[in-house]
């Protein structure tokens, strides 16, 4: 249900319990005219906090300064039905972008796993500080990484049932880092490659050249450079969270933005100008960097569907405001 107070008016911090139908007065109190039967089912089925307080913020009444107007009400031309869309719509985008963030997850992974059994064969050869940046700036880094791959560990062997880390320990006496990757959070992956040796970092972005060249059976694909990789692992990491968590997604803003001349040069798109602070525009263009021809163009495809499937339930005015808040430029299509 839904509990009224500072949530919506923010001056009561008591937040009484509202009913359905008293939620449903309140929407049209503000203008939503159409609140009713339809309405009441997806305040039922998604509650209110999520829907409308998630959503409503592109549908609001401004002042002459920009400003939403307090007490709100809603544009003349609002409507639930829009709000709903506006939630539908983010659901489906968080479906397509978990699908290609997963891809990238498991092939850096893979490829941490790779390039640092490969330069460091010995058992448990992650659990050591010298094998990892060894300058003042890392140490802190470097420690914490160590922490949370032994921890990852030890939670794992202590658990009832059977798992890969459990049988390893027991069996082996030691678990290989091609195992753990696949227990790691992407943000823990995000550190452990951030934190490897100039010289693996390297050879990880190089994979990443090469698959590409391969998936698009041409030799001249664009470098990647470690710190292309590092900057888009930070992105992927924001947006991964976002994903997993049902957090609103489509005007999702890094705000501490990565550099984003390096991962433009990745992609082969070095014509047009990103935002400074990055958003759903900009992950695309740190996956056209890394995924495989085949991956990449499921997204692309599957984006450009889900657009045009929604347009219509949108005004124009507010069709054109959800592309800016992606940061989708008018021309998308031609330069993805």
């Amino acid at each position: 249900m839904f509990w009224e107070g500072d949530i919506l008016t923010g001056t009561d911090n008591s937040k009484p319990f509202k009913t359905l139908n008293q939620q449903l007065s309140i929407l049209r109190s503000r203008g939503l005219d159409d609140a009713h039967a339809k309405a009441k089912r997806s305040l039922e089925q998604i509650g209110y906090y999520s829907l409308i307080n998630g959503y409503k913020w592109m549908f609001l009444a401004r002042g002459t300064n920009g400003e939403i107007i307090h007490p709100e009400v809603y544009k003349d031309d609002a409507s639930f039905d829009e709000i709903k869309s506006l939630y539908d719509f983010d659901f489906e985008l968080r479906a397509i972008l978990y699908r290609s963030l997963l891809k990238y997850e498991t092939m850096l992974g893979a490829e941490i796993a790779y390039r640092f059994s490969e330069q460091y064969p010995e058992e448990h050869a992650y659990l050591a500080m010298d094998n990892f940046f060894r300058d003042a700036q890392h140490v802190s880094s470097v420690v914490g990484t160590i922490s949370s791959l032994s921890s990852t560990i030890k939670k794992y062997s202590d658990r009832r049932g059977k798992n890969a880390i459990k049988h390893y320990v027991n069996k082996h006496g030691h678990v290989p880092l091609w195992v753990l990757v696949n227990f790691l959070t992407f943000g823990e992956l995000n550190y452990f490659y951030a934190n490897c040796t100039e010289d693996i970092q390297l050879a990880i972005a190089r994979d990443f050249r090469n698959m590409k060249c391969t998936s698009y059976n041409n030799s001249h694909q664009s470098a990647i450079t470690p710190g292309a990789i590092r900057s888009i692992n930070q992105m992927v990491n924001i947006f991964r969270n976002a994903v997993a968590h049902g957090e609103i997604t489509y005007s999702k803003i890094v705000y501490r933005t990565p550099h984003m001349g390096e991962i433009k040069s990745a992609a082969g798109i070095n014509n047009i100008a990103l935002r400074s602070q990055a958003g759903v525009f900009e992950l695309i263009i740190a996956m056209k960097a890394v995924l495989p021809k085949k991956n990449f163009r499921r997204l692309i495809n599957d984006m450009n569907n889900l657009i045009e499937n929604f347009k219509d339930n949108f005004s124009p005015v507010n069709y054109s405001t959800l592309l800016q808040d992606m940061h989708f430029p008018s021309n998308y299509r031609s330069i993805l």
